[in-house]
């Protein structure tokens, strides 16, 4: 499989919108519409959190228990934040409505989907954990509320009610929401998404978790093949993961003896939330999968944050773009993203036209490389119980080496600048410093200072000095041996002018 895979959060379409009396089918197929001005490829239609955005048999829908004549303080709404209250009125009550409207919305995703040429899938969050502070929030379904025992044991934080996968009965409600979605809807794939969450078993009980979840997955793996069989075609099974192989497997999530065993269709690797990563192992994951026949998608988040507890914004479309690149040109078959909205999108923010056209172009990485692009240093947000694991920044010292990965670089075309952002250290102010890439030192563009004592420098990077490198070393040093310390909170490359736009 290739081309673009992009997942719609099940309730995004809820939130953002409103739903008149009998425009409810009308307005999805807008939604669908748009997506395909993007040449997705893939639409994987999200139906659950802990309460499933349809009317569903055997799981909660978001607005069981709910009276939209009711007043704000019903018991429904009374554990919601007073400031929350509109926000998820409006979220529920829309569900509520696409159902008395007669319309079931991942079905008339699915149906739109094909007319539109677009692949329909259905992807399933296998322990989203949102709202985990507030226990009685509408949010969370029954069968939570009345097991805390199935909770995860020792786990202190947010992850710490995610449901144990080692009980039978947290697998068998999972696997009622999937074999219902196989009865009931006629998709080309199913995916699991274990990043909603990825801590499936109780801390220091992963190693036994991979063999329950490997036997339960051959169990999806035999419900699916007898979807198919009855709907006469192929449905493929995916699954979502930790971006590195070591934090999958010591989480209990066996990715790569599923695809050998051929469990499993699609691998998306990816971060969590946090940030968007500009460094995945891809080569690592393709190697390990050997010649399984699976699709390996590398996964991209909406936001930006360059170093751990830090400030997030959203990816700009060349950020997006650069990660683009990154995960094709280092073994992907296909970019997936996640949480990349259309229209009134609260953390992009792109118009239509610019959302569209950027979409389009991760389809190829030859439409990429001809793209304006920037790549930052990032990290990864999940790692496992006992992972030692060190972010690249901030990075600190006299001398610091940092390394990227830009993708394929041009020979005789374009231009690049790095950014970089130093925050202060000890009160001193922050010294010019000499920028080497592979060596050769770079000319300053631009220098500020900003109000809380950071300063941001911008170098012009010879494209000359970039070709033949798969890793570009940049070196920070002082001029002299007097020099003090640096602190480098934030480093960007950005390529420009690569061809047409």
């Amino acid at each position: 499989m290739k081309g673009l895979f992009c997942n719609i959060d099940d309730s995004v379409f809820f939130w953002n919108r409103d739903i008149p009396e009998g425009k409810a089918g009308e307005l999805i197929d807008q939604y669908v519409d748009v997506m395909a001005g993007t040449g997705t490829t893939v639409l994987l239609c999200c139906t659950n959190a802990r309460r499933t955005n349809y009317r569903s048999a055997v799981w909660d829908a978001y607005w069981d228990g709910y009276n939209p004549s009711g007043p704000d303080n019903q018991p429904f709404l009374a554990p919601v934040p007073r400031d929350e209250v509109a926000g998820i009125r409006k979220w529920i009550g829309n569900t509520l409505k696409v159902h008395q409207q007669g319309i079931d919305y991942p079905g008339r995703m699915i149906e739109r989907c094909r007319h539109d040429g677009i692949s329909p899938w259905i992807t399933l969050r296998m322990n989203d954990c949102h709202y985990n502070n507030i226990p009685d929030h509408p949010f969370h379904g029954s069968f939570w509320k009345k097991n805390p025992q199935f909770a995860r044991k020792n786990a202190p934080g947010y992850f710490a009610t995610c449901l144990d996968y080692a009980h039978l009965e947290v697998r068998d409600f999972f696997k009622a929401l999937i074999a219902e979605t196989l009865d009931r809807y006629d998709i080309d794939g199913l995916e699991l998404d274990f990043m909603r969450e990825c801590f499936l078993f109780s801390a220091g009980k992963e190693s036994e978790g991979a063999a329950i979840l490997t036997a339960w997955m051959r169990e999806v793996h035999q419900l699916v093949r007898d979807a198919a069989t009855k709907r006469g075609h192929p449905i493929h099974l995916g699954v979502r993961a930790p971006s590195r192989p070591e934090t999958a497997s010591d989480l209990g999530i066996d990715a790569v003896t599923w695809a050998k065993e051929g469990l499993i269709d699609m691998l998306v690797v990816t971060p969590r939330w946090a940030t968007v990563e500009f460094d995945m192992p891809l080569e690592q994951w393709r190697s390990l999968l050997g010649n399984a026949n699976v699709t390996l998608a590398g996964g991209l988040e909406i936001l930006y944050r360059p170093l751990p507890g830090g400030s997030a914004s959203p990816v700009t479309p060349e950020l997006a773009k650069g990660a683009a690149v990154s995960v094709l040109s280092r073994g992907a078959d296909a970019v997936y993203l996640f949480n990349y909205f259309q229209d009134a999108d609260p953390n992009a923010r792109w118009s239509v036209p610019v959302y569209q056209k950027t979409l389009k172009t991760m389809t190829s990485l030859d439409a990429l490389l001809k793209q304006p692009r920037t790549i930052g240093i990032t990290y990864r947000d999940i790692t496992a119980p006992g992972e030692t694991y060190h972010a690249p920044l901030p990075a600190k010292g006299k001398e610091i080496v940092l390394p990227m990965r830009l993708g394929p670089i041009p020979d005789d075309r374009g231009r690049c600048e790095l950014l970089l952002e130093f925050a202060p250290l000890d009160g001193r102010p922050i010294g010019t410093p000499i920028v080497l890439v592979n060596g050769k030192a770079c000319e300053v563009c631009s220098d500020a200072t900003a109000g809380n004592g950071h300063r941001s420098m911008s170098f012009h990077v010879p494209i000359a000095m970039l070709a033949g490198a798969k890793v570009q070393e940049i070196k920070i040093v002082g001029k002299d041996a007097a020099a003090t310390a640096y602190q480098v909170d934030r480093m960007e490359m950005s390529l420009q002018e690569l061809g047409d736009n």
